[in-house]
């Protein structure tokens, strides 16, 4: 009987993570390792290899991904256990930063070759910031 009281009492003083919360902190560790991979091993980590200037071209486009990728980990790291308007704004923004980076793939996607992942990949991201979203606006 003693047992179950001292774990009744430690279970009451951890407290829930939110959806959010899980989220942004599955998402800043995933974005950190493909940016990473994608600034430092661009050549090991494309799929077809390319020659030539548009082959160059697009190594520095990958790379300009790779370092947004990590600047939005470091990014999402740090607001992950906010609350309020400010966990609100920061999941605005990164839904319009996604479309951005989907936008910009779009438009380079004579230059970019990526596989049909990545852009599954950030589909998956921005459906989730919408979840992430619509958890903050009903917590209101």
């Amino acid at each position: 009987m003693r047992d179950n009281k001292k774990a009744s009492k430690t279970n009451k003083g951890r407290k829930q993570k939110s959806i959010t919360e899980i989220l942004f902190t599955v998402y800043a560790f995933v974005l950190f390792i493909l940016g990473v991979l994608v600034v430092f091993f661009t050549k090991e980590f494309d799929v077809i290899s390319l020659k030539g200037d548009k082959g160059e071209i697009a190594y520095i486009f990958l790379k300009f991904i790779g370092s947004f990728e990590i600047l939005v980990s470091f990014l999402i790291f740090s607001i992950r256990k906010l609350k309020g308007r400010v966990i609100y704004y920061s999941a605005v923004g990164l839904i319009i930063a996604g479309f951005i980076n989907l936008y910009l793939l779009s438009m380079l996607s004579e230059y970019i070759i990526l596989p049909s992942v990545y852009f599954i990949f950030q589909i998956i991201f921005q459906l989730s910031f919408f979840l992430v979203l619509f958890d903050q606006v009903k917590r209101k």
